[in-house]
């Protein structure tokens, strides 16, 4: 297939994400700060469900799950999909805590900086806004990826329009037009995934599948020989289950877009079954199928690709030729990765509009020069995230998810413990950040052997921080007095 549908999908889907954007910004125009970055909370809970679910279905969920199943073979999709699950059960709790704490909170670094101090607000703000970078660069390397591998579209046009085209959207219609585009991508995921997995399991045959794992299992001269790939009990799957964990710690704690959302939803008892509901009932069978479908079917050909990645867009190339399902793959992920951009770059916006401009560059500032800043924000964060995606053209999607894990676990345990303990000081909380940051680091580099250094990185990442939080605060005479958090009062009106 020429590269004239890929061009045809990118234009038309410009086309549609803006024009999009033009309406919700005209027919809901925001009215302040709080209605541009929380979107006036009162969304209805089924709307954040549906939100909460494509925003946690990234390129990575459908292709670095996939990638999971080439490496680990079955359980790889299963110990994807419950590693990364995890962390909204220790979310979910907190920002529910938080409602109550400050209920007219609108950034988790405005928690931090009256929690601890403005020092360590800063600091959590620089990892908030890496977390941010990170996941939308994920996002341009898969598209960038599939539009290359599916058309033959050069890998730089397909990572850095796509991108663009989010950010034009976000720019306009802020959060609540994130959450309108969420709830249509959510239908249009969902039946694609539907449709397209038995049609892969009737062309293949299960039987074939499955044949052709045994092969995997018993014949040392598979190129993709793995003893283990049959076996849900995998100890190297379970080992990236843990590391799914650490990594999506960091990834869900620190993405403000999450807590934009949370803030948005009408209440606290439909917080919670929005965001159960988005979470296992809606996103986890996705990396299981995907892990196992299109992993399981390119481990079982006995096919060796240059970059794991692909397997997913493999698949769906080798099913359907090239034709039709192609334009249907690549729409999912196009999709996929414009639903989670545009959750990411609408926290982006809530951090620099709602805690950093009055705040660090003009104290004086309306909430219209405010939403401004906001805006421009978005395009110098574009620029970035494009640069940033041409340069890792040709790596693993999976492992730069695993190494993101040790960036961004090391703040997750003087996060908790400042929503829950008293006694934790703000030294306490840098010195975690820094130890767990180094010894991530440190085992990730210094240890030779790449089949486990990935692993030991991401545990030393989050648990040695935790360690340093647990015995600092049972020795810290500190305690702070959380009733202060519920007069909290921020530099823009608040729609409660």
């Amino acid at each position: 297939m020429g590269d004239y549908y890929g061009y045809l999908i990118l234009g038309i889907f410009a086309f549609i994400f803006i024009g999009i954007s033009v309406i919700v910004s005209k027919k809901f125009p925001a009215e302040g700060v709080d209605d541009f970055v929380a979107a006036g909370r009162g969304i209805p809970s089924a709307l954040i469900a549906a939100s909460v679910m494509v925003s946690w279905v990234w390129t990575t969920t459908l292709m670095g799950s996939a990638e999971a199943g080439m490496n680990f073979g079955i359980s790889g999709g299963l110990n994807y999909a419950w590693g990364n699950a995890v962390p909204f059960f220790i979310l979910i709790p907190m920002v529910m805590h938080l409602r109550k704490k400050m209920p007219k909170c609108t950034t988790f670094t405005e928690f931090i900086e009256q929690r601890y101090n403005r020092t360590t607000s800063k600091v959590f703000f620089l990892f908030g806004v890496g977390v941010i970078i990170y996941v939308l660069v994920a996002q341009a390397v898969g598209i960038g990826i599939v539009f290359n591998s599916m058309f033959g579209i050069p890998y730089e046009i397909g990572a850095a329009v796509p991108i663009a085209i989010v950010t034009v959207y976000i720019s306009k219609a802020g959060l609540r037009g994130s959450i309108f585009n969420d709830v249509i991508q959510f239908f249009i995921i969902s039946i694609i995934l539907i449709i397209s997995v038995p049609v892969i399991l009737k062309t293949l045959g299960i039987d074939g599948i499955y044949n052709g794992l045994v092969d995997v299992v018993n014949n040392p001269n598979n190129p993709n020989y793995n003893p283990g790939a049959l076996s849900l009990g995998s100890s190297a799957g379970f080992r990236y289950g843990l590391t799914a964990v650490v990594v999506a710690m960091g990834q869900v704690l620190l993405d403000q877009g999450y807590y934009s959302k949370a803030i948005a939803t009408a209440s606290s008892k439909s917080l919670f079954r929005a965001y159960i509901i988005g979470t296992v009932v809606a996103w986890m069978p996705i990396p299981i199928i995907c892990g196992s479908v299109f992993g399981g079917a390119t481990l079982s050909l006995g096919e060796k690709l240059a970059l794991n990645s692909e397997a997913a867009p493999f698949i769906m190339k080798l099913v359907y030729g090239g034709g039709l399902g192609a334009i249907v793959f690549v729409l999912m992920v196009f999709m996929a990765g414009m639903t989670t951009g545009g959750g990411c770059l609408s926290g982006l916006q809530a951090l620099f509009t709602a805690d950093f401009y009055k705040k660090y560059i003009k104290k004086d500032a309306s909430e219209k020069q405010m939403m401004s800043f906001g805006k421009k924000i978005t395009f110098a964060a574009d620029a970035l995230v494009i640069v940033i995606a041409l340069l890792l053209k040709g790596h693993s999607l999976l492992m730069l998810d695993i190494f993101s894990g040790i960036l961004f676990a090391a703040p997750a345990s003087s996060f908790v413990a400042g929503v829950y303990f008293k006694k934790t000081t703000p030294t306490i909380a840098i010195t975690s950040i820094i130890c767990g940051l180094g010894s991530g680091l440190a085992a990730y580099f210094l240890i030779p052997n790449e089949d486990i250094n990935w692993f030991v990185g991401n545990i030393l990442a989050l648990l040695v921080p935790a360690v340093i939080v647990i015995i600092g605060s049972l020795f810290s005479r500190h305690s702070f007095d959380f009733k202060k958090l519920e007069k909290y009062e921020p530099d823009h009106n608040v729609n409660r």
